[in-house]
């Protein structure tokens, strides 16, 4: 489900300055913006996948289409990642010791790397047995 996009007058000399941090907020950010010139709005910039539903065709290549809607789907699970982890943060109690969190964290990923490493261990041994009883049996 699309949301619907915030929408931002600039300035065309802002619009010059940080174009590219604007079409990645046009992209991500799923946000329209009107580029003004002497307070006239000039042009906008949209997500390709907005353009392609304003102008009601498709782009000129089977490919690029793909990519838009690859694109686009990509774009929609970000916001809607963004938008979970907003709502996960803001039940979260404050962090107190940012140290002591850390080290909890890498104790739960070492112990999960010593379990997978105990249990490629295994495998390997299970296989060697397996060959080693063939190997007798001839």
């Amino acid at each position: 489900m699309k949301n619907t996009p915030t929408v931002r007058i600039v300035s065309a000399t802002e619009a010059k300055n940080k174009f590219g941090e604007m079409i990645k907020h046009a992209y991500a950010a799923d946000e329209h913006l009107i580029v003004e010139k002497s307070g006239i709005p000039v042009v906008v910039i949209i997500p390709m996948a907005d353009y392609q539903q304003l102008v009601g065709t498709s782009p000129a290549t089977v490919e690029i289409a793909k990519q838009v809607s690859e694109e686009a789907r990509r774009a929609e699970a970000r916001r809607d990642l963004a938008e979970f982890l907003k709502q996960v943060h803001a039940t979260m109690p404050p962090v107190e010791d940012e140290e002591e969190v850390e080290r909890f964290i890498q104790q739960e990923v070492d112990a999960m790397r010593a379990e997978k490493a105990k249990q490629m261990l295994a495998e390997q041994r299970g296989k060697y047995s397996v060959r080693r009883k063939t190997r007798k049996k001839k």
